[in-house]
């Protein structure tokens, strides 16, 4: 195998729920900001970014660490609740698993690096098992020490745990800003990963080394 390693990005790459966390944005945006927030916007200050990076755009101040809290907590509530209200939308992206097992039989070694908190993140291993594909440590999250996407610090501290040289691994991303972040932390291949024709788009802007609409498309030959 020429890649050795593989980084998944989590919200919109191994469950499609941008659109939800878009939608409490948008709502947020609203009461905050008083207008609605513009898709560039979403794209270039939201999307990969870390709580810590949006919420000043937001009320237009730094907010001390308790307020980033309080604020955090009740956004990500919020994007839980409208998750759970959709139980269709609580499954991860068609031929993720089957992938996962793939790579762990085939000596692949697989991690997860996303610009989500940990409250997020627990809800997720507890509601999709993860600890049954991903060691502990091989989750990258937002644990407010690291710089959110394009800063390449999540994908290098996912792959430094994978203990691989960057060039050996392959990243999946949905976000324009997380693509820049696997290629600034050297990744050896970045694939997107498009929910909607819209997200689709959006990759046709930027190069990548191959687009997939689902991970039944991915097999043994994208390791070669």
């Amino acid at each position: 195998m020429t890649y050795t390693g593989i980084v998944f990005d989590f919200n919109g790459t191994l469950l499609w729920d941008m659109d939800l966390h878009n939608q409490v944005w948008r709502e947020l945006g609203q009461h905050h900001l008083g207008r609605r927030i513009t898709d560039d916007e979403l794209n270039t200050k939201f999307i990969g970014r870390t709580n810590l990076e949006i919420w000043p755009f937001l009320v237009g101040h730094a907010p001390s660490r308790a307020e980033l809290n309080r604020l955090s907590e009740e956004k990500e509530a919020a994007y839980r609740k409208l998750l759970l209200s959709l139980p269709h939308r609580v499954t991860l992206v068609d031929g993720a698993v089957e992938l996962f097992e793939t790579c762990l039989t085939n000596g692949i070694e697989i991690a997860i690096g996303t610009a989500a908190g940990k409250t997020n993140v627990d809800f997720y291993i507890e509601t999709f098992h993860l600890h049954r594909w991903f060691r502990p440590e091989r989750i990258v999250y937002d644990d407010g020490t690291r710089p959110g996407k394009p800063h390449p610090a999540l994908f290098t501290e996912a792959i430094v745990r994978l203990g691989l040289p960057s060039q050996k691994c392959l990243v999946v991303e949905d976000g324009i800003l997380g693509i820049q972040a696997a290629r600034a932390a050297g990744a050896g291949k970045v694939y997107g990963i498009w929910a909607d024709d819209s997200d689709r788009a959006k990759l046709a802007t930027v190069p990548l080394d191959r687009v997939i609409h689902n991970y039944r498309e991915m097999g043994l030959d994208d390791f070669q």
